[in-house]
């Protein structure tokens, strides 16, 4: 059976303050216009925000005024207008200092116009936005890793009274995904033995043992000779190649709502071998779809056949 999704209690009250708090202060210069928030959009990897609210024109402002300033807020611009003809009027707005000046004579005859606000949001602000759960190992087997997801909105029915319509892109996990046994059982003695020596003459470098120098440069002569790989430099490329994205996505399935992004190389190493590649795996999560749940997949054996596949060429 697996978790069940959960949203902190309250959590979203502050994030929301957080990041539509300059939008309250933007709505006192639009207060003639009854502003209507109508919708945001995140995008959580990027770190970047867009809401959208509608305003209403009374019919004799246009005679009356001539521009309308609006204060150029840290982070944020405003980055189109659309009237009731659908008609975008980016032009119209432009930035002079510290403000967001229109011309009032310019606007076109419209009742109502949307107006779009882009910015940058901090990344502390996103998590109280949406909860992840750290992705665990639930169920592995000689086959498989399986490793479940869970995501979803905080305070939902909050969010819900504030906006007609929320979009958070690209919500990602980081999966740390073993690997350091699969190369384990895949790596040839003889190249196992040379890559040992290889990783031998390195820390011998390091110390001023001139002995254990000597030593360990004799050893990788020796496996040198004895082997189809003649520097490190070739083993290292070819588990450059074995733990890129290209290979490693080819033994990744992620359920849906959950995508493939991207994967990180290894960071640390058993010896000579990688320990581990991070996967990210990417949803959307709206008003409509707040949650999302699933499993990301790592096939072991067709991998495993992969390894010994490109290390038996090199032997």
């Amino acid at each position: 059976m697996e978790p069940t999704t959960s949203a902190g209690v309250g959590a979203g009250v502050g994030a929301a303050d957080a990041v539509v708090g300059w939008y309250d202060r933007v709505k006192e210069f639009f207060t003639d216009f009854k502003p209507e928030t109508k919708s945001m959009s995140i995008n959580f990897a990027r770190h970047t925000c867009s809401i959208s609210f509608r305003i209403t024109v009374p019919g004799g402002w246009r005679k009356q005024q001539r521009k309308l300033v609006l204060p150029a807020y840290s982070g944020f611009e405003v980055t189109n207008m659309i009237d009731s003809s659908l008609s975008e009027h980016r032009h119209l707005w432009k930035r002079v200092g510290n403000e967001y000046r229109l011309d009032a004579r310019r606007l076109p005859l419209s009742e109502t116009y949307l107006v779009t606000m882009e910015g940058s949001v901090n990344k502390d602000v996103l998590s109280r936005f949406v909860y992840i759960k750290p992705a665990a190992n639930r169920a592995s087997d000689e086959s498989s890793d399986r490793y479940w997801l869970e995501s979803g909105l905080r305070n939902l029915r909050l969010l819900e009274g504030i906006y007609a319509d929320l979009e958070i892109d690209a919500v990602n996990f980081g999966v740390n995904v073993s690997i350091d046994k699969m190369f384990g059982l895949a790596i040839p003695p003889e190249i196992r033995e040379q890559a040992a020596s290889i990783v031998r003459l390195l820390r011998a470098a390091t110390h001023s043992d001139r002995q254990e120098w000597f030593n360990a440069m004799r050893a990788y002569k020796a496996q040198t000779r004895s082997s189809t790989i003649h520097d490190h430099g070739s083993f290292i490329q070819l588990v450059n190649m074995l733990t890129s994205k290209d290979v490693i996505g080819e033994h990744i399935t992620v359920d849906r709502p959950y995508g493939l992004g991207d994967i990180r190389p290894p960071e640390q190493y058993h010896g000579i071998v990688p320990q581990s590649v991070t996967i990210s795996a990417v949803t959307d999560l709206t008003l409509r779809n707040p949650t999302a749940a699933g499993y990301l997949k790592f096939d072991k054996v067709s991998y495993i056949e992969r390894l010994r596949s490109e290390f038996d060429k090199r032997v």
